[in-house]
């Protein structure tokens, strides 16, 4: 029997995930020489082939061949908490009864325990990155600001960037009549009541709770709380796409959003008009 394993701060979930996407394993495999078939993917490494036959809860059967021979292995993901997984990989080599061929078996199972450790580490060193899992770099941070005043305003068609500025500029001269101060990038959040009619909710925080006043309300958030952030370059379409997975994210690790997921806006929309060069913080509250 030869059974090699790692460790990896990783979510179960996510990493299984990304791995029944066979597609996905060449991302990661440490030799470059794979080969395509109709019948699946091969991977080399280390004078050995390997080739995924079976998927099956959190675990992978996966077929080993080098010369005539073909040995059957497993690959099981254990999570013994929620961040961190186990992956272990059992393979058992059968060396008969003929005393040559034990000990070219012998030779034989030391070199594909040398491989199996080879593979094992690259797919320890990716899976260690959340971006590689989630396609975003999501961190668990705390809630650093604690006041925000708001405004909301309804459209019969998607907010453009000339509808938010207008917005985020009325609360601006607001925040300046009531003396008080900005303290972060203006907070977007764009929900849909049906296909062609939304609401804009825009906020700024501030450094005191401002009154409530005409269309501004004043907000405040959990400080010190937990929040999800993650920050992403692109128009609509990326971010779009990040909330998704930062959604995904969130489902994995059993956290529950106990506010409303916000955009904060670091690039200034109406300055840059080159959606390739937005900066956008993605802010998920969670508990």
């Amino acid at each position: 029997m030869i059974t090699k394993s790692i460790t990896a701060n990783a979510n179960q979930t996510g990493v299984y995930r990304f791995l029944t996407d066979e597609s996905n394993w060449q991302k990661w495999w440490p030799d470059s020489s794979s080969i395509n078939n109709v019948a699946g993917i091969v991977f080399e490494s280390g004078g050995f082939k390997f080739k995924i036959n079976n998927i099956l809860y959190n675990s992978f059967g996966i077929t080993i061949e080098k010369g005539k021979g073909t040995d059957s292995s497993l690959l099981h993901i254990f999570s013994p908490v929620t961040d961190s997984i186990k992956i272990e990989w059992n393979t058992t080599i059968n060396t008969g009864t003929n005393p040559f061929s034990k000990i070219r078996q012998y030779f034989k199972a030391k070199e594909l325990s040398n491989s199996l450790a080879v593979v094992l580490t690259a797919m320890q060193k990716y899976i260690s990155n959340v971006k590689n899992i989630y396609g975003i770099d999501i961190k668990k941070e705390k809630v650093k600001i604690e006041f925000l005043v708001s405004t909301q305003k309804s459209f019969d068609h998607y907010p453009n960037t000339a509808d938010i500025y207008e917005m985020v500029n009325q609360i601006k001269k607001h925040i300046i009549l009531e003396q008080a101060k900005e303290e972060d990038y203006p907070m977007l959040h764009i929900s849909a009541y049906d296909s062609t009619h939304f609401k804009a909710q825009v906020a700024i925080p501030v450094n005191k709770k401002l009154p409530d006043v005409d269309i501004f309300s004043s907000k405040r958030m959990l400080k010190n709380g937990n929040i999800l952030v993650a920050e992403i370059t692109g128009g609509k379409n990326k971010t779009d796409v990040g909330m998704k997975q930062m959604n995904i994210y969130a489902l994995d690790h059993q956290y529950n959003n106990i506010a409303i997921p916000f955009h904060s806006l670091v690039t200034n929309r109406m300055i840059e008009a080159d959606t390739s060069k937005w900066v956008t913080r993605i802010y998920y509250p969670i508990i």
